[in-house]
This record gives structure tokens, sequence and C-alpha cells, in this order.
């Protein structure tokens, strides 16, 4: 497998190289390899994603359920699910992560 490199990050993958401005290089990876990873002193770095202390976790589940409140949901909130509104229903949601923070 081929990398793409601009400085340490891994433009794109490609199985042969191509023309390309001076400013890339082309490099020979591993085929687990991905865009996401960045490439310095002549190796791969594999993406690790950030770990969430509990508090960020809850905080990007009330983004999450926050984020759902769009205006066709709204205008369908007074439709009821057992015997609450959908509105009812995901602000009891979000209750619930805000309580651990």
């Amino acid at each position: 497998m081929k990398a793409l490199i601009q400085g340490t990050r891994i433009c794109e993958l490609a199985v042969a190289e191509f023309p390309v401005h001076a400013d890339l290089t082309w490099v020979d990876v591993a085929d687990d390899t991905t865009t996401q990873d960045t490439y310095e002193n002549g190796a791969v770095i594999k993406y690790a994603p950030p770990v969430l202390t509990a508090a960020e976790q809850a905080q990007a589940e009330i983004n999450r359920l926050e984020s759902l409140e769009t205006p066709r949901r709204l205008a369908e909130a007074v439709l009821t699910v057992e015997g609450k509104t959908w509105l009812e229903a995901n602000r009891a949601l979000i209750a619930v992560e805000r309580a651990k923070l």
C-alpha cells in the first residue's frame, strides 16, 4: 500500500503512485494504515481515539440528544409514546445524563 504524505498527514492511500506536487511524497505503508493515522520520523503512528472521562461522555450524550430536537421532531412532539410526548421522553433522557455531571 502507498500513502501520500504532506508533513505528518496521510492525505490519501493508493495501490499505485501517481504524479503529485513536490510538497507531497509517496511512502510504503502497511495495509491496515488509514488516513486517520499520521506519519512521523519514517513510521506510521496509529490513530488512538481519545479516552473520555465520565463527565465528557455524559456531555457528549447530552449534545447528541439535544441535537435530535429538530424542527420536525418539535412539530411531532405532541404525539405520545407510552404516555409521554417524544419531547418529554427525550428531555427525561437528557436529565439522566445531566445527573452524571
